[in-house]
Formats: C-alpha cells, sequence, structure tokens
C-alpha cells in the first residue's frame, strides 16, 4: 500500500501497464489526460477510513505516429481489455460504465492516430486526522489509503460483533 493516495490511480496503472506492453519506442509518443471528472457524494465506513465520494472520469490514451504495420492495434486493444478485466473488475459492478471507445485516424500508410477512451470510477478514500486539509462531520481528515481486514472465518465475524 502506498504512503500517499492519488486520485487517478486506475488511469496512473493503465498508462504504466501499456507503457511496457508498447515498447518504450511507441510510449513515448503516447500521452494521457483525465477529464469530465463526476462526483458522486457518497460516502461509505470502510471501519479504518472512509470512501469519502467516488470520482467517475475519463481517462484518454492518445497514440501519435502508432505504428499499426510494427505493432497490431488489435494487441493493444486487446491488452486494454485484458488490463480493465484483471484490475477494473467494479467496473462490471456499474451498468453505466461504458465499456472503452477507439478512434483511429490514419497518417500515412505506416503509422495512425490512435485514442483509447476509458471511463474510471474510483472512491476518494479518507482516513481521520487532526492535522489534515478536509472538514467533514466536524472533523479533519485527509486523502488516505486505509488498511481494510477481512475476515478469515465466520467466527471472527460474529464475535467482533457481539
Amino acid at each position: 500500500m502506498s504512503t500517499q493516495y492519488q486520485a487517478g490511480y486506475k488511469l496512473r496503472d493503465l498508462k504504466a501497464f501499456l507503457a511496457s506492453v508498447v515498447g518504450e519506442k511507441i510510449a513515448k509518443r503516447m500521452e494521457c489526460e483525465m477529464g469530465r471528472v463526476e462526483l458522486k457524494l457518497q460516502s461509505k465506513n470502510m471501519g479504518h477510513g472512509f470512501d469519502l465520494l467516488y470520482q467517475r472520469y475519463e481517462a484518454d490514451f492518445y497514440f501519435d505516429k502508432f505504428p499499426f504495420t510494427h505493432y497490431d492495434p488489435a494487441v493493444l486493444f486487446a491488452n486494454v481489455g485484458a488490463w480493465l478485466i484483471d484490475n477494473d473488475a467494479s467496473r462490471f459492478d456499474h451498468d453505466d460504465l461504458d465499456d472503452p471507445e477507439v478512434d483511429v485516424v490514419m497518417e500515412d500508410d505506416k503509422s495512425a492516430e490512435v485514442l483509447i477512451s476509458v471511463t474510471f470510477e474510483e472512491p476518494v478514500k479518507v482516513i481521520q486526522d487532526d492535522n489534515g486539509p478536509i472538514t467533514w462531520r466536524g472533523q479533519s481528515w485527509r486523502i488516505e489509503e486505509y488498511d481494510i481486514w477481512q475476515a478469515e472465518r465466520v467466527t471472527d465475524v460474529v464475535s467482533r460483533r457481539a
């Protein structure tokens, strides 16, 4: 777990993954951007912290001069899909979270502009901190990951509630 929570962690992680699979030469021409951010005001007590709200945003992955004769775009698209299935399972809990969109514009007979847009939703997590910059419920909080404890036996859950 990182010591500092970063909003947009799904964009960051998919960008790193794509850079590793396309190689350094293609990754140098990849740009990423977060846009159309929406905040869903829905807090949830998670025990050691809260999901204060959820942010939904569009992550755009733009490749300039993508060498489609050297690297098959279908492999790029399959890697995006595979990463989402492996690393963003919560997206399948949302009927309104669209599948990725792709736009390809041919530049010449060897390269194209490729834009992949992915909608992400992720919680903004907070923990209580007397010096935190967020005031909520009359207390101070800071944005931070928190530990999530999982019961290993049903008796762990039952005995803690008693």
